[in-house]
């Protein structure tokens, strides 16, 4: 008997020991200290990718809100790389020749309205289609004389991303049909790219800049 009481006590002793240890170290344990998980990704915190193709979406739907849409190009160094070339169909243009163009789209289309449908992002590459919707009652791009006459045409266009800006750009649209739905022949739309290239091309001789140097490829799809 006297011999399972000391038995006894000595177990209670013994639990009590190691509440007193777990309680003391809680107590010194810094209060802003939590476990950190390893590799594992913070809930509703997006991974690095998925945080790099949002941003990417941000920077080009700029593109339409700003550029086209609100007439202003004050964010086109935050938007480009200074030596973006722009493809459309066999054409390619520098950056300072694409915006020039673009401005004029809108001189010609002062109500003029690019709305980005379905925007998805493929590694570097941010592909988006689109609707333009105007009404030709300006001048610009040589299109002088205003026919009143509203358009609506759908393309598409894939941008590639380097450092967070737009390095490249690839467009998908029929020009013939713009051309077609205001009343304007297409050949009026021929002078003037080639008007266009041609001085495009005096430019790069004369400053020893080549922009076409270097074209690459089409990104696949």
């Amino acid at each position: 008997m006297q011999k399972s009481r000391i038995l006894g006590f000595i177990a209670c002793t013994a639990i009590i020991g190691c509440g007193l240890a777990l309680a003391t170290a809680e107590q010194t344990r810094p209060k802003n200290q939590l476990p950190v998980p390893g590799a594992q990704a913070q809930p509703g915190k997006p991974l690095p990718s998925q945080a790099s193709a949002e941003q990417n979406k941000i920077v080009v739907r700029r593109v339409f809100d700003e550029l086209f849409n609100q007439g202003r190009y004050e964010g086109i160094s935050q938007i480009y790389a200074s030596n973006c070339q722009v493809h459309t169909r066999n054409r390619t243009q520098g950056l300072q020749e694409a915006v020039s163009e673009g401005k004029g789209w809108r001189s010609a289309a002062p109500d003029l309205v690019m709305t980005p449908h379905q925007m998805s992002v493929q590694g570097d590459i941010v592909m988006v289609s689109w609707t333009a919707r105007g009404t030709h009652t300006g001048r610009g791009n040589d299109l002088a004389k205003p026919t009143g006459k509203p358009f609506v045409i759908h393309g598409s266009s894939r941008f590639r991303m380097a450092n967070g800006k737009i390095a490249e750009v690839w467009n998908d649209w029929d020009r013939n049909e713009l051309y077609r739905q205001i009343g304007v022949s297409p050949k009026v739309g021929q002078l003037y790219e080639a008007g266009q290239d041609l001085w495009a091309a005096v430019t790069r001789f004369f400053s020893g800049h080549d922009d076409d140097a270097g074209e690459s490829a089409q990104p696949s799809r």
